[in-house]
């Protein structure tokens, strides 16, 4: 591939894994999509993001016999990238495409995704050349936004409060936060939510909601009997398959085997005192 573009991507209900030798955006337009990377998964569904940087190896799954995704398939030596590049004053693989990530449409961006799609759809083998340019710096200018300059320097003296931070999420686990949600709820707008988490915590937002989804597991496969069918659900799992993939990817070892381990402490414990 050459220039970058922007498709249309029915996944209805198929799975797969895969990585490309270039960064996409996969921007959900309609049903949902379960995305997975190496250290976070998310839903995909109308206006959130997942930033797929090269090579970056992710797992999707459809949940909808209608789950589709615009997807902005971008090739960083493309002059056309490159010249946003210098006018937004961005390296777009240092920023935007450094780490997979979940990010947010803005709201007012939501009319513009259905246009989008729209336009796509009326040409279905090749957008054109200007329906390209279009389509692609439409969508990278708008997400890399939260890195600008401007949006950085004004984060540095801010901080979340964690305990208030913490609450949310773990209110949420069931269905957990998207960056919006979240930064709604904190009263930020969602670049500066992005840039001080970055910043206070050290990972990205939807990171840290995962991080909050693990702790969560471990202590109730530690401190509770609860089928791993029903602990999926309760964190947010479409089903025990993706939770186990998840916890073995953030500990190491699956979760069966946290119980089994702790237990066998316990009943060595056990043991030692009844000698």
């Amino acid at each position: 591939m050459i220039n970058s573009r922007a498709r249309r991507n029915l996944i209805a209900q198929d799975s797969g894994e895969h990585r490309h030798d270039f960064p996409q955006i996969l921007i959900g337009w309609r049903g949902e999509i379960e995305c997975e990377f190496s250290k976070g998964s998310g839903r995909l569904n109308n206006g959130l993001v997942g930033i797929v940087p090269n090579a970056a190896e992710h797992l999707f799954r459809g949940l909808n016999n209608n789950s589709e995704l615009l997807v902005i398939d971008v090739v960083l030596e493309d002059p056309y990238i490159q010249a946003m590049e210098q006018a937004c004053n961005l390296s777009f693989s240092e920023t935007l495409f450094k780490q997979p990530h979940f990010v947010s449409l803005a709201p007012e961006m939501l009319p513009l995704l259905e246009y989008s799609a729209n336009q796509l759809l009326l040409d279905k083998k090749t957008a054109t050349p200007q329906l390209n340019c279009q389509l692609v710096s439409l969508f990278m200018t708008q997400l890399s936004q939260m890195y600008s300059p401007e949006i950085k320097s004004s984060a540095i003296n801010q901080r979340i409060e964690a305990t208030r931070l913490n609450d949310i999420i773990d209110q949420r686990l069931a269905r957990p936060p998207n960056n919006t949600e979240l930064a709604n709820l904190l009263h930020l707008s969602e670049s500066h939510f992005y840039c001080i988490c970055q910043q206070q915590f050290g990972v990205s937002p939807q990171k840290y909601v995962m991080r909050r989804r693990m702790q969560r597991a471990k202590f109730l496969l530690l401190n509770s009997k609860i089928p791993l069918s029903a602990l999926a659900s309760e964190l947010g799992f479409s089903d025990v398959s993706s939770f186990s993939r998840a916890y073995k990817k953030y500990y190491q070892q699956p979760p069966g085997q946290t119980r089994t381990l702790f237990q066998l402490g316990l009943n060595a414990n056990h043991a030692s005192i009844r000698k």
